[in-house]
């Protein structure tokens, strides 16, 4: 389930120390590419939604899915 885990990515960027002085830590999630059940349950997990509010977005989730490609912005 994505809500139990964190679902990150490879930035491809090196990990080391900033060696002009000023850091800060900032915590940050990265979903992958793409949209699916598991990314809905984990922005609602992020937001901390309530359960209610997770189960009105995976229902119109199931019913985009439902409509098919051809219900696809042509512009994204």
């Amino acid at each position: 389930m994505a809500d139990q885990k964190v679902i990150s990515r490879q930035t491809g960027v090196e990990d080391t120390q900033y060696k002009w002085g000023f850091e800060f830590d900032i915590e940050s999630d990265v979903a992958p590419k793409g949209l699916n059940e598991d990314i809905v349950r984990f922005i609602s997990a992020k937001k901390k939604e309530p359960h209610w509010l997770l189960e009105w977005r995976l229902k119109a989730f199931e019913h985009w899915v439902k409509q098919g490609d051809d219900a696809s912005p042509k512009w994204a």
